[in-house]
C-alpha cells in the first residue's frame, strides 16, 4: 500500500501533467499546420520553378481558417508573396465566393470551408 505522500505526489503529478498537455495542445496543432503548409509549398523538397497546384490556395485558405483576417496575416503565416495573396484573394473573393471581407475581416465561406477539405483530401 502506498503511503499518503506518495499517493498525493503521484495526484499531483498527474494533475500537472494534464494542465501541460492542455496548454501544449493548441501549439502543437499549429505547428502540424505549419509543417502541412511547408510540405505543400515544396518546403521539403529540393527548390522547384512552381509549388503543387493548389498548394498556395491550400495554404491561404488554411491561414484564414486559422484566424488570419488580413492579406498581410495571410502572406507572413504562408510565407508567398503580397502581391501573390491579394491577387489570389480577389479571385477567391469575387469570383470562387471561396472568402468574404467583412467586419471582422476575412473569413471562409461554406464554399471556401469546402474547397479546403477537397484540397487535403489529395
Amino acid at each position: 500500500m502506498a503511503s499518503p505522500i506518495l499517493r498525493e505526489t503521484i495526484k499531483k503529478l498527474r494533475a500537472r501533467k494534464a494542465q501541460l498537455e492542455k496548454q501544449v495542445k493548441g501549439p502543437l496543432e499549429e505547428i502540424r499546420q505549419i509543417e502541412e503548409d511547408l510540405e505543400a509549398l515544396g518546403a521539403g523538397s529540393p527548390p522547384r520553378a512552381r509549388a503543387p497546384r493548389g498548394a498556395n490556395q491550400a495554404a491561404i485558405l488554411r491561414a484564414i481558417r486559422n484566424g488570419a483576417t488580413t492579406p498581410q496575416e495571410v502572406a507572413e503565416k504562408t510565407g508567398l508573396s503580397a502581391a501573390r495573396v491579394n491577387s489570389s484573394l480577389a479571385s477567391y473573393i469575387n469570383r470562387q465566393k471561396l472568402v468574404t471581407r467583412g467586419m471582422n475581416g476575412l473569413t471562409l465561406t461554406k464554399g471556401g470551408r469546402e474547397k479546403l477539405r477537397e484540397l487535403r483530401a489529395k
